[in-house]
């Protein structure tokens, strides 16, 4: 995978950088940042719903299911420590997939990396230093 960098642009605004794409990241106004970016969390819940869509409308493409996938994503925080709490996907199906297919369809979501992340989270190996 490619290296993800993340540098200060100003306050709590940082920009994410992958394969020379910018994203901004900031926190918004009530929490000290200047609300211009994505927040952290928004960035994690949006990247699990774009997983989703990305092999739900994978699938429907396969089984010959024309039309778009969309997916709708809330999140819920929860204190001590503050973390994600709950995470609400709502997976918008294109009008020609059958209403019995949608098992088929939460199978599907399985194959979503950020979902099976989520199942078994990573290790974490921090690395610290001071900067020249």
């Amino acid at each position: 995978m490619d290296l993800i960098r993340i540098r200060r642009r100003e306050g709590l605004a940082f920009d994410i950088t992958v394969r020379e794409r910018t994203l901004s990241c900031d926190m918004s106004v009530s929490d000290g940042g200047q609300g211009d970016g994505f927040a952290p969390v928004e960035l994690f819940a949006g990247s699990l719903g774009a997983c989703i869509a990305m092999v739900v409308q994978g699938w429907c493409d396969a089984c010959g299911h024309g039309g778009d996938v969309g997916v709708d994503v809330a999140l819920e925080l929860v204190p001590d420590p503050t973390r994600i709490g709950a995470i609400i996907a709502d997976i918008e199906l294109p009008a020609s997939v059958p209403a019995d297919r949608c098992d088929a369809v939460r199978r599907v979501v399985e194959h979503c990396v950020i979902q099976q992340t989520l199942k078994q989270p990573p290790a974490l190996d921090l690395e610290v230093s001071v900067g020249s």
